[in-house]
């Protein structure tokens, strides 16, 4: 080590101040750590090391915690209708942004036929299980009207979307409506919502 280096680092462990690229988050003797992954400290004696562009902590989460960023969008949705109801399916995000807390939110548009104005769907439609929040990958949609065209946005989120000035990543499908039934769109699901079979008996 050059000496002069030495004697500058010296002094570091001597006044008890961490060198750039590490911190300790309290005051007084005890070890300087390394910063977790995708953050830096560029200043002597720092408390934390912030977040790297693009990379966030999400709250309640502690110094020592690497920093993590955003899922990408979900993939290759399909969707299945029958009269006003669709069952939604697609493929988790590419990328998790480093974390293992990814759910999916669905928002739903009407949309006139020549597409140029959608606008969010009644609050009559249903969602199963729920519209935000989803743990698993698909969504059985009912209640829509009849012969309408639909866009259904899927959202990727993670415990730190909420920190990005981005809006989440998200896959997009149109669907066209039939005919209305007499409503017994009954969905048969089983408790883990594996398998999913509609029943209609259409009004005559």
């Amino acid at each position: 080590m050059d000496d002069k280096l030495g004697d500058h680092f010296l002094s570091w462990l001597q006044d008890g101040a961490c060198p750039p690229g590490t911190f300790k988050s309290t005051q007084g003797t005890g070890l300087c750590l390394q910063c977790p992954p995708n953050s830096r400290s560029t200043s002597e004696a720092s408390n934390i090391c912030v977040c790297r562009n693009g990379y966030y902590r999400a709250d309640g989460e502690h110094p020592d915690m690497p920093c993590t960023s955003v899922p990408s969008g979900p993939r290759n949705v399909i969707s299945v209708v029958n009269g006003t109801s669709v069952l939604l399916e697609w493929h988790p995000p590419r990328e998790t942004g480093g974390r293992g807390d990814v759910t999916y939110n669905v928002v739903c548009k009407k949309c006139r036929t020549d597409r140029r104005v959608c606008s969010h769907c009644d609050d009559g439609v249903e969602f199963f299980p729920r519209q935000l929040g989803l743990a698993d990958t698909r969504v059985a949609i009912s209640n829509l009207g009849a012969h309408t065209l639909y866009t259904f946005e899927i959202q990727a989120v993670n415990g730190v979307t909420n920190r990005s000035p981005y809006p989440a990543q998200h896959v997009a499908i149109e669907i066209t409506t039939n005919q209305a039934g007499h409503v017994s769109d009954m969905l048969v699901c089983g408790a883990c919502f594996c398998t999913c079979s509609y029943t209609s008996s259409w009004q005559k």
